[in-house]
């Protein structure tokens, strides 16, 4: 079991908490950095699906439920995070065909039967319109400043924090059109990135005259050993089997000669967004969107998966996607 323990009051720019382990009678307590919040126009970085709302709900509820219904299908029959069975979870939505359930030992929220890692790989590497949701040229250097830039000098300020100097060597995980990447070498960091989208990389080799991997991570991860930092910018929620990714991380980073370090963007299962998509589960394009996320995390369940790996948690940043989700669905019901 995971807790918190957090101030009524705090003047303390981040704030901090102490998030505390409990296990077999004993107690671990980790200092935690909180960040909230980030001002960010939303709307015009994802002007096209705000401007084509019902085009864009029509193809995600056909996507999703022809995937579901005539992808090859695998149960999943233990939680992904604790390995306890999925027998005992508790259904909590079914969203396009998938059902969503929530794990009774660790919490954390995941769909109980799925499309096969091979079905899930295709429509990623073949899928465009997904692929173009991250990849519109006229929005790339918007996009860029807007997201991957603060990440990249969240990301610097953390680690200086905790080792008293700046990484020097970042690998990006799923790294989509290279933004995230493109925006360290621009803070002077040696970069990488792996990602498997064919359309996506050679965007990034277009605007950003940037080479990404395209082989998977847990086959070539001995190749970028002794890299300061990995990341996987929303990525672990995708994957069948997130652990396997971590161990990978772990390997990377703990031969890192300044200290090494694990930042993961996750969809929080705890938000106003989940909340909103229990209750319009016909109309969903992102968050609990069961093709994007086969999964998603709550605080201890984040933290347990880190601390099974070899990691603990030393910061969180609550983004504050919620208002986007509540505005798309505002915007779709009342045809505004």
């Amino acid at each position: 079991m995971w807790y918190k323990k957090s101030p009524m009051s705090s003047n303390d720019n981040p704030e901090k908490e102490s998030w505390i382990r409990a296990s077999d009678g004993e107690q671990e307590a980790f200092e935690v950095e909180i960040y909230k919040g980030k001002k960010t126009n939303l709307l015009a970085l994802k002007k096209n699906i705000v401007e084509n709302i019902t085009k864009q709900l029509d193809y995600y509820s056909e996507s999703r439920q022809k995937l579901y219904k005539d992808s090859e299908m695998e149960d999943v029959v233990e939680c992904p995070v604790c390995g306890e069975s999925s027998d005992s979870t508790q259904h909590k939505v079914t969203i396009y065909g998938a059902n969503y359930v929530q794990c009774n030992t660790c919490s954390h929220v995941y769909v109980i039967k799925r499309p096969s890692k091979k079905s899930i790989n295709d429509f990623y590497l073949n899928d465009v319109t997904y692929a173009t949701t991250y990849t519109d040229k006229k929005s790339a250097e918007t996009r860029l400043n807007s997201i991957a830039v603060p990440w990249a000098k969240w990301m610097i300020a953390l680690y200086e924090k905790k080792y008293g100097r700046k990484p020097k060597k970042v690998l990006d995980v799923g790294s989509g059109a290279g933004h995230f990447v493109e925006a360290c070498r621009r803070e002077g960091i040696e970069a990488y990135g792996i990602e498997l989208s064919e359309s996506s990389r050679e965007f990034s080799r277009n605007i950003w005259g940037i080479e990404l991997d395209g082989r998977d991570f847990n086959e070539v991860a001995t190749e970028y050993e002794g890299a300061d930092i990995v990341t996987f910018w929303g990525l672990l929620e995708h994957t069948p089997n997130p652990s396997q990714l971590l161990q990978r991380a772990y390997q990377i980073t703990s031969r890192s000669q300044q200290g090494g370090m694990v930042i993961s963007k996750l969809p929080r299962w705890d938000s106003l967004s989940s909340a909103i998509q229990r209750l319009s589960s016909d109309t969903i394009i992102r968050h609990l969107d069961p093709m994007g996320h086969i999964m998603a995390f709550t605080d201890a369940s984040a933290s347990e998966i880190y601390y099974r790996n070899k990691f603990v948690p030393v910061a969180a940043w609550y983004y504050g996607m919620d208002v986007y989700e509540t505005l798309m669905q505002i915007g779709n019901k009342t045809g505004s």
